[in-house]
């Protein structure tokens, strides 16, 4: 299931032309969750967009947004949907919170047209 939800979340912020995407497989790595996607964001109204499009994609597919934290003026925003987490950032905030690297160990997802 939790494939489908990174596939669509993903494919939303490809719309929204996000960049630097990553999908991480966490399964092996924390109960907290199976995945993440982490994806960057050029200024504070693409980090508006990114969060629309998601949330608005997640929605049509029947996926429940559990959690919201963080706001884009402050470069950060954090979407629990409970299978997957997804982080949303500025170039500087992803840089200061370093989600990528503090995962490096995770597995990496591949998704059709990403």
């Amino acid at each position: 299931m939790y494939n489908d939800m990174i596939e669509i979340t993903v494919n939303a912020l490809l719309d929204k032309k996000a960049y630097d995407i990553k999908a991480l497989d966490i399964t092996k790595l924390t109960s907290i969750c199976d995945g993440f996607v982490i994806a960057s964001a050029s200024n504070k109204s693409q980090l508006d967009a990114l969060v629309d499009g998601v949330e608005t994609a997640m929605y049509k597919n029947e996926y429940a947004l559990i959690g919201r934290e963080g706001r884009s003026e402050g470069g950060w925003v954090l979407l629990d949907y409970g299978d997957i987490v997804v982080h949303l950032f500025s170039d500087e905030m992803r840089e200061f919170y370093n989600i990528d690297g503090s995962w490096r160990d995770a597995d990496t997802i591949v998704v059709k047209g990403a």
